[in-house]
Parts: structure tokens; sequence; C-alpha cells
């Protein structure tokens, strides 16, 4: 008697062959998530030419502690600790640095459709900080990069994720630029803008 296999035996086989190599790399790949070394994060006390979780964990901190939202005295002070921190790197600066820190403030109105309605937006005295580092024989027309991240939050919220972590890791990546020496070969702009979170408006 002769042993036969039809053509849906053979498919059916395929497909269970297909499910156990699945399967295998599919547990392969756990493994290897459960397992694998992460990047040991560094405290305060890390070289200063290393990027410290510590340190920008500490920023999130201290501007997540008072609401940041339009209105608040929360958002000038978070203004303010931006601009002393900025401005504590810049004393900081070996001379081969160009460092420029600058304050604007924005006034205007603008309308817009939002989820069909027309809303029209006025806004005063909205805070933005911009940094700029780069090598001291740097021109104001070289090509830069920009980096940015706003210091307000939205209602309700501490904003230590939105976007205050944004604002920490900025202020800690600029402080590892100077206080490692490492000058850029391009210009790099800090952007800090204070009014995210009413419609993108600085």
């Amino acid at each position: 008697m002769a042993f036969r296999v039809s053509a849906g035996d053979v498919s059916g086989f395929k497909f269970l062959l297909f499910l156990t190599i699945m399967y295998g790399l599919m547990s392969i790949l756990v493994y290897y998530i459960l397992h694998m070394k992460l990047i040991q994060p560094l405290g305060f006390d890390a070289p200063v030419d290393r990027f410290s979780e510590a340190r920008a964990i500490e920023h999130v901190r201290v501007l997540s502690k008072d609401g940041r939202q339009e209105g608040r005295p929360g958002l000038k002070q978070a203004a303010l600790y931006i601009k002393e921190q900025l401005e504590m790197i810049k004393e900081r600066a070996d001379p081969n640095f160009r460092i420029e820190i600058e304050e604007t403030v924005i006034n205007g109105s603008f309308n817009m459709v939002f989820l069909g309605h027309s809303i029209s937006l006025g806004y005063r005295n909205h805070l933005n900080i911009v940094m700029r580092i780069s090598s001291a024989d740097s021109q104001d027309t070289d090509p830069s990069v920009l980096i940015n991240g706003h210091f307000d939050s939205p209602l309700g919220s501490p904003g230590a994720g939105d976007c205050g972590s944004c604002v920490a890791s900025i202020l800690e990546i600029s402080r590892l630029i100077v206080d490692s020496g490492w000058i850029p070969p391009r210009p790099i702009i800090f952007l800090f803008n204070g009014a995210e979170e009413l419609f993108l408006l600085v």
C-alpha cells in the first residue's frame, strides 16, 4: 500500500513549519531583550565630559515644581531658571567658544481653523530664550543646527514629560558641549520657547 500526501497536507505542514520558525525567532528576540545590558545612567558625580541623567533629572525636578502654564508664575520662574543655567554655562566657557544668549519677547495675533471652527488668538509678552554655541571664529551667516524645546506645560500637568524633559536634556547637552571643550564644527542654536502649548504660538 502506497503512502500518499495530499496538497492540503503539504500546505498544512508548511504552515506549521512557518509557525515553529516564527516562534523560535520571537523567543530569541525576547531572550535578547530581557538579558541585554543597558547603559548605566550616570549620577551627579559623573565626569564633566559625559551626559549625566541625574543632572538632567534635577532640571526636570526644578522645572516641574510649579505649573508652567500661560499666566501662571511658574512659567516666568522657568524662564528665569533656564536663563540662569545658560549664563552659568557661558561663564565657564573656554575662550575658544563664542556663546551668545538672547531673549525675545513676542507679541502678535493670528486666525486659524481648528476642528472646523475659526479661532482667533492674540498673545502678549511671550518669551523665547536662545543660546548659540560656536567656535570663536564662526560667522553669523554660518549654517547652524537648531535644537528646540518648549518650557511651558499643558493645562493640569506639571509638564515633566511635556516638555520639561526636553528642556532638561537640552540644558545638559549644552553644558556637556562647553564643559567637555568640544567645539562644534557648525554653530548649534538652542531654542527654548515659552508658548508651544497654546497652538504653537512662539
